[in-house]
């Protein structure tokens, strides 16, 4: 039993490096530039062993690496509503701060997949829309506690909110001098009755 529980660890351990080398060459490279090869040389095995671990190849690799990613923010999200899922949407941006890979990342892989044949155009398509739902979910409670200042429509404030969010995220990501926190908190205080 001792040495099945090695095993899966030792799995789980070559699973989280191909996972990382594949998000460094993702993000440097772009994914359609970026191979198997490329991401199981930076791990030290074959493509072989890369496709042990990740059966459906290099879609399968980017899914696996945008999943963990989306993942954390979600969890960072959990159970908030209202105000404090909008504090908590400015906190994500400031996290994101510090992890400049992530959103270059993100950044340079949603624009290759606004072209309907890249491998991730749906799942970006999905991760947009279940961001401008649950944006206008908090912003909608936030109306019905009379919180936000008149003529403010929630949906319409969810959508500048993420278009403001990845403007700033490329800003920043172009050597600007910008603090995509504050900048994210000032937008959204421009919605609310009272600022978070």
């Amino acid at each position: 039993m001792a040495g099945t529980r090695g095993t899966y660890r030792k799995t789980a351990q070559r699973r989280e490096q191909i996972l990382e080398a594949a998000f460094a060459i993702f993000a440097k490279n772009g994914y359609t530039a970026s191979s198997v090869n490329e991401i199981a040389r930076a791990v030290g095995i074959t493509q072989t062993g890369v496709l042990h671990h990740f059966a459906g190849g290099k879609l399968a690799l980017l899914t696996a690496v945008l999943q963990q990613r989306d993942a954390l923010a979600e969890e960072n999200l959990r159970g908030k509503t209202g105000r404090e899922f909008l504090a908590a949407l400015v906190e994500i941006s400031r996290v994101q701060a510090g992890q400049r890979g992530v959103v270059q990342l993100y950044r340079n892989l949603s624009t290759e997949a606004v072209d309907p044949e890249h491998p991730a155009h749906n799942y970006f398509r999905e991760r947009l829309g279940r961001i401008i739902e649950a944006v206008t979910q908090a912003f909608s409670e936030v109306l019905a506690e009379d919180g936000l200042k008149p003529g403010i429509e929630p949906h319409a404030a969810a959508l500048n909110t993420l278009a403001m969010t990845e403007g700033l995220e490329t800003l920043w990501l172009q050597g600007l001098d910008v603090d995509m926190a504050e900048g994210i908190r000032w937008h959204i205080n421009g919605f609310l009755a009272k600022p978070l």
